[in-house]
């Protein structure tokens, strides 16, 4: 996080300094506080409606279910904490890509809100959940 912090030292405005702090805990360095990154997720639908073309590629696979997706695709086991990168160059189009990797993105969004990633919570596919590309980051590397 970049920021400009104000404290107060006590003393009168003479005293006061200015120190810019640089750090943030979204990284893979070796330091005592870090989140590791552990995979991202994210559609680029373009013009198409975000439902229907993640509907319409279930539909090609023979599948019926969002649900099914969980014994098609590997994804994380465990809880991790998301953060949507607005205005992300990566992802997976949908004019160009394949089903497999649409459908796999789509899972991994489908079990995101805009805070955590949750495997157990059921599959939900809305516009906002499709179009967020989201970072999701291990949250041990923090809390232990």
């Amino acid at each position: 996080m970049l920021g400009e912090q104000w404290a107060n030292s006590g003393g009168p405005a003479s005293r006061r300094r200015t120190e810019r702090v640089l750090a943030t805990l979204l990284r893979d360095g070796a330091g005592p506080l870090r989140l590791p990154r552990v995979i991202r997720a994210g559609l680029h639908f373009g013009d198409r409606d975000p439902l229907g073309a993640v509907l319409e590629a279930l539909a090609r696979t023979g599948l019926d279910d969002a649900e099914l997706l969980r014994a098609r695709y590997d994804a994380p086991a465990t809880p991790l904490l998301v953060r949507v990168v607005p205005d992300a160059r990566w992802g997976v189009q949908v004019a160009h890509g394949k089903d497999d990797s649409i459908l796999q993105q789509a899972l991994l969004l489908g079990l995101c809100t805009a805070f955590q990633y949750d495997p157990a919570r059921p599959v939900l596919w809305t516009r906002a959940s499709l179009t967020r590309r989201v970072e999701l980051y291990e949250p041990a590397g923090f809390y232990a």
